[in-house]
């Protein structure tokens, strides 16, 4: 079988074994970053309550943002499925210096995942 098809694979089955966000966009190669995951809201709270479904899905989890130069700032978590296959699962919102004071454009910083339970939790989000 090839590479493409147990990536393939792999999502199918944790999409199937796992209730998670619904996806604006899932792409899958079988190169560097196999599964990519867009979750299809663009609230803080609900990106960062999906993220935290995703995370506690995966193994060896991650986080990042990156503040765009269009002010928005992309959230995203990597990981790998119980199988093995690395996943990136991210969300897109808005810039606002009260959530992102210390967010330059085009940097990206480490995502605690304390914050994405801040965020989830402060606007009425269950995370």
């Amino acid at each position: 079988m090839n590479r493409l098809m147990v990536f393939l694979d792999a999502i199918r089955d944790h999409l199937d074994e796992h209730v998670l966000p619904p996806a604006a966009l899932v792409s899958v190669s079988s190169h560097l970053d196999p599964i990519s995951i867009q979750l299809d809201v663009n609230e803080l709270g609900k990106v960062a309550a999906g993220l935290l479904r995703w995370v506690s899905t995966l193994d060896t989890v991650a986080g990042s943002l990156v503040r765009t130069p269009a002010d928005s700032v992309v959230l995203s978590v990597t990981g790998r499925t119980p199988c093995g296959v690395p996943v990136k699962v991210y969300g897109v919102v808005a810039y606002t210096l009260d959530a992102f004071p210390d967010l330059p454009v085009s940097t990206r910083q480490d995502l605690p995942m304390a914050a994405l339970h801040g965020w989830a939790t402060s606007e009425g989000v269950a995370a």
